[in-house]
């Protein structure tokens, strides 16, 4: 079967006329990747390590099979870079440059092999300036990782679609698997597999078929660390998917499941702020008109069985509670290939829908571009982007001040946040804790204990509550001793409060 057995596609596209007779179109991806991999970098050491990365930092340095609510490939890889680069911020998000670099020519890659080069320069290019895109290819979270598998996955499974060997369909399980490891939503990609399956008549037969049972075997095979971890502490995966997806309540457990109309309103709002307004609009517009008109099109089934599975449970959940923004991200990788289809045929069509084309175009550049630019400003901390990753320094600077003043020996914080920058931060790198809680409620409580034969402890907060009553437990008197903001060249970032709790 030929890769575009669909038909072919018509070449005049107006909105990519800048692209001479000629042009070696991968040169120019590898040179569009090669500068964005070059921003990214500079900004990967000039921004401070935010509190995510700090905890997944501190997951490396205590490898596991798997951790309470993620899968264990973010802490392998952050474990590699910093063995290879050291405990900074370049040895933490080397590997998210990496791959996100890996991302960006799967995605150059699909759309040239489903269409041509031109929509996947077009592809590339506009993946490269979307603000999701731009912040997370950045910071080393799971996102880079998940992505990055994703449209690896994508890329093998049409591959195996026209050379249907078990061998190709087994890697193409495995790399699910993979990307599994680091963000469960890639699970979703078998079940686009299947949609696809079912809805495209000539690849029916390979639903039930000793292709997906190899696919799934490998799959398995694959996840075989997070499947033996849950095994071994009581399926805790389970109950905090469970819990995090807003259809029980995290603290009775009972169903909680409601429609919430300003719920869903926010996460929409959300995608029109990492994707840009009529990026995010375009999108939506683009799978509506793909799915009424052009459905019959094998590309376009392969497309949108890889988008909307993703997209649809992350809207449902969202009418309970809203998911955060870069939840979808891994929908994007074929999400952008239909997007740039339809709005390029629709402009062949209808050329007045130019300019809405290079108005969308723009504004995501001029986001991304603010993104860069709005740090020099002096603005007030909510409206600064980056405040995530401010004034830790200083943070950092009074609770080593705290701990010398009052000769305390155990930190704790009030959120894994706290906990993981004050082990990032602080010169000698001490253990820290959480206070005490439920078994399982976060990564910490996984952990030893702190040991309460300790004098003087720190608590450190960033809300106003007072010390939690299991902390009280151990060390009755507690009072407050710092209430700061913590400072980015002179301007208040983050206010924090550090109390210091004693025993007789």
């Amino acid at each position: 079967m030929n890769e575009n057995s669909s038909g072919p596609v018509r070449e005049s596209i107006p909105f990519t006329s800048a692209f001479p007779n000629g042009f070696n179109a991968t040169r120019m991806a590898l040179i569009i990747l090669g500068v964005a991999t070059a921003i990214r970098l500079w900004d990967a050491l000039r921004i401070g390590v935010i509190g995510d990365e700090a905890y997944y930092w501190l997951w490396s340095k205590h490898l596991a099979l798997s951790y309470r609510d993620k899968g264990p490939l973010v802490a392998w890889v952050i474990a590699l870079g910093t063995n290879l680069f050291g405990d900074n911020a370049f040895g933490i998000r080397i590997a998210a440059l990496a791959f996100s670099a890996g991302t960006g020519w799967q995605l150059f890659v699909l759309a040239r092999r489903l269409y041509d080069e031109r929509i996947a320069l077009w592809t590339l290019a506009i993946s490269c300036v979307l603000p999701m895109f731009v912040v997370g290819s950045v910071l080393m979270t799971i996102d880079p990782l998940s992505v990055f598998f994703w449209a690896w996955a994508a890329n093998v499974f049409w591959s195996a679609l026209h050379d249907p060997k078990a061998w190709r369909w087994a890697a193409l399980g495995f790399i699910i698997g993979l990307g599994f490891l680091a963000k469960f939503t890639n699970g979703l990609q078998l079940g686009c597999v299947a949609l696809f399956l079912l809805w495209s008549k000539p690849h029916r037969r390979l639903f039930l078929s000793r292709q997906s049972i190899a696919m799934c075997v490998a799959f398995v095979v694959a996840i075989l660390p997070v499947i033996i971890w849950n095994y071994q502490t009581g399926w805790i995966h389970y109950s905090a998917l469970h819990s995090r997806s807003g259809v029980e309540d995290a603290d009775s457990g009972e169903s909680s499941f409601q429609i919430r109309p300003t719920e869903l309103l926010q996460f929409l709002a959300g995608q029109l702020g990492v994707l840009s307004p009529l990026v995010a609009i375009g999108v939506a517009v683009a799978a509506v008109g793909m799915l009424l008109n052009r459905r019959q099109d094998t590309r376009v089934q392969f497309l949108l069985s890889l988008f909307l599975p993703v997209a649809g449970i992350f809207i449902f959940f969202s009418l309970n509670k809203a998911g955060k923004e870069n939840w979808p991200a891994p929908a994007l990788i074929t999400g952008l290939i239909f997007t740039v289809v339809f709005w390029k045929e629709l402009v062949e069509r209808s050329p007045r829908w130019r300019w809405v084309v290079r108005v969308a175009l723009i504004i995501p550049v001029v986001m991304s571009v603010g993104l860069h630019v709005l740090e020099f400003l002096p603005l007030p901390a909510k409206f600064d982007p980056l405040r995530r990753a401010r004034g830790w320094p200083d943070f950092a600077d009074h609770v080593q001040q705290a701990r010398e003043k009052h000769q305390a020996t155990l930190l704790v914080g009030s959120h894994y946040t706290q906990a993981s920058m004050m082990t990032y931060y602080l010169p000698d790198r001490p253990t820290t804790y959480l206070s005490k809680g439920t078994y399982g409620k976060n990564q910490f409580s996984l952990w030893p204990l702190y040991d309460s034969s300790h004098a003087r402890a720190l608590y450190v907060s960033q809300n106003t509550r007072p010390p939690p009553a299991a902390l009280k437990k151990d060390f009755p008197t507690c009072e407050l001793v710092d209430d700061f903001w913590a400072k980015h060249q002179g301007r208040d970032m983050t206010r924090f409060r550090i109390w210091l709790c004693t025993r007789p």
